[in-house]
């Protein structure tokens, strides 16, 4: 009676949990969204190596967001504050942050070689923001915590058993919808490259130039955030296939070089430093929505 008792308490919160979708209690609104990224953006302009406005860089990757954005309008009812800031480090990496702000780091912009190639990148974190794949992930992760700590305290779990189990709802739960968000954000941010006038075969060439950089998560893509790189560039080929049509050639990149001395560094990840930044730069309040297990988010 008492195990049937406890079985029925986890299938009323489960039943009450998913009827939440419409309006979901669990996620950040997008004013909160916004409002933790202008913080958090804030925070990192005044700590982090930020080049300055009148940086060529700067100017450029300004004005490449401003094209990919006019082509590409939100929806009226949309809230999201856009920026496009560099950061001056060796990181190969690019990140946008809950609202808007996107970020990138110039050992990432000296890899790429063309305009279309930034495009994709920036297209790619854009997508982020609209889907708000942050707040998705965040309230996810708050209800499967809930009803995984619901089901191990009704069943009186040692704390062994307990992490073990919060271990593996990390890494197989939580990798899962990454993989999805990727490959959704490969997709849309292809078809805003599209429409802005660039050649979406940057970003094939992008994938690339990330796989010479730090290398191919090839066979462990079971365990990996984002899809297998030859995969990802398989899918986007196979999508450019699809639209049948010309476009025109990839525009070089004109861009100082930073100089650098060693290696450039590519451990990082887009949605993973952004959940770092987040961790780092924003306050323990309830906008302080911190790192909910998607550590491993390579661009």
């Amino acid at each position: 009676m008492l195990r049937t008792t406890r079985l029925f308490t986890i299938l009323t919160v489960a039943t009450a949990l998913a009827g939440t979708a419409a309006s979901d209690p669990f996620k950040p609104s997008a004013k909160d969204q916004v409002q933790l990224g202008q913080k958090v953006a804030d925070q990192i302009r005044k700590e982090e190596k930020v080049l300055p406005d009148s940086d060529k860089r700067v100017k450029f990757l300004r004005q490449l967001g401003a094209k990919l954005l006019a082509a590409n309008p939100d929806d009226k009812k949309a809230v999201w504050q856009y920026s496009f800031d560099v950061i001056e480090s060796k990181d190969v990496n690019a990140f946008a942050l809950p609202g808007g702000p996107v970020f990138f780091y110039t050992g990432l912009l000296d890899k790429l070689e063309t305009e279309d190639q930034v495009a994709a990148i920036v297209g790619h974190e854009l997508t982020h923001v609209r889907k708000e794949h942050w707040a998705n992930q965040y309230a996810k992760s708050q209800k499967e915590s809930l009803l995984l700590n619901l089901a191990l305290i009704l069943g009186k779990a040692n704390n062994t058993v307990a992490q073990l189990s919060h271990l593996g709802r990390e890494v197989f739960n939580d990798l899962r919808y990454s993989r999805n968000d990727e490959t959704t954000s490969d997709e849309v941010g292809m078809a805003m490259m599209v429409k802005a006038g660039f050649n979406p075969r940057g970003m094939a060439d992008t994938f690339r130039v990330l796989q010479k950089a730090g290398g191919s998560a090839k066979g462990w893509e079971f365990l990996s955030s984002h899809p297998d790189t030859e995969r990802r560039i398989k899918r986007v080929e196979e999508n450019i296939a699809k639209l049948d049509k010309k476009f025109p050639p990839q525009k070089p990149l004109d861009l100082p070089k930073s100089k650098y001395k060693g290696d450039y560094v590519l451990d990082g990840t887009s949605m993973g430093t952004t959940y770092a930044m987040l961790s780092r730069y924003s306050n323990r309040n309830r906008l302080d929505w911190l790192s909910t297990g998607y550590r491993y988010w390579r661009w």
